[in-house]
């Protein structure tokens, strides 16, 4: 038996925006950004690209917005790797997200948009309209 399980906890670092498949089921590929404060006291930022299918997909568009914070537990992790514009090698972590938990309380939201479920997982709340 194998199993993959991983938590990424960070913000967002841009807008997500909904798509959808050719068989219509609603995706949204969230850029997420963990940092980590090192010894030194530089900050290393590490990039993950997260994909969210379905009705959570719907929800993240919904109430979170660049900065926003954000759980995902996620599986299935992908290393792509490739060659920045100055030509030295990088990657790219790709997960998809199982479940989605929003980190800000509604008091963070400056725009006037309150955030429903006070840190509970996006397919838990209620009252969202779907």
């Amino acid at each position: 038996m194998s199993y993959e399980k991983l938590i990424i906890s960070g913000n967002l670092g841009q807008d997500p925006e909904l798509r959808f498949t050719k068989d219509g089921t609603p995706v949204t590929d969230l850029s997420i950004a963990v940092n980590k404060k090192l010894k030194d006291g530089q900050q290393l930022t590490t990039w993950f690209e997260v994909s969210v299918f379905g009705k959570q997909s719907e929800a993240v568009c919904e109430y979170l917005k660049k900065g926003s914070k954000v759980l995902a537990e996620c599986s299935y992790l992908r290393v792509s790797p490739y060659i920045t514009k100055d030509g030295k090698p990088a990657a790219s972590l790709k997960a998809t997200a199982e479940r989605i938990v929003f980190l800000d309380s509604a008091e963070d939201h400056t725009n006037g948009v309150s955030q429903p479920n006070n840190g509970k997982a996006a397919e838990e709340v209620s009252d969202i309209p779907f």
